[in-house]
């Protein structure tokens, strides 16, 4: 009897945790091109990393890839703030410019993305990311199309 008591205390424990709860937000995301479905960058010298916080049952975060060749990004960083931007036309190995960059309600000026990876076939994008008041930023996520 104590053994099913003991067992039933550990249910809640057993399923508490979530696949979102393994994401370290102070730490950026190691520099992967594999899908990992990681995103972290430093805006103002502060780190953002996506991964833990959903919207209203849609993903943390959220790359599309469009039929006009653009990749929509939008990655809940916290509760209530989203770092959105878009690249056109990307492809691996080469420089190209994010624009539309916003960070909650604040639009931030234009910087460029390094594609490091842009597998269609297995829909996994990679790169890293910066400008003006964004540093250090990579990705390593899974498109949708």
């Amino acid at each position: 009897m104590k053994k099913y008591i003991f067992l039933l205390c550990l249910l809640p424990f057993l399923f508490s945790c979530t696949e979102d709860e393994t994401v370290d937000i102070t730490v950026m995301p190691d520099e992967t091109m594999v899908g990992a479905d990681t995103f972290g960058c430093l805006v103002d010298g502060w780190l953002y990393v996506g991964g833990r916080y959903n919207h209203i049952s849609s993903p943390s975060i959220n790359f599309d890839y469009r039929d006009d060749e653009s990749m929509q990004v939008k990655v809940w960083v916290k509760q209530d703030l989203a770092i959105s931007f878009c690249m056109e036309k990307p492809e691996e190995n080469k420089e190209i410019p994010y624009t539309q960059f916003s960070w909650g309600d604040e639009t931030l000026p234009d910087g460029k993305v390094f594609i490091t990876r842009f597998d269609t076939n297995a829909q996994v994008i990679s790169g890293r990311f910066e400008g003006e008041r964004v540093t250090f930023g990579r990705f390593d996520v899974h498109f949708n199309k």
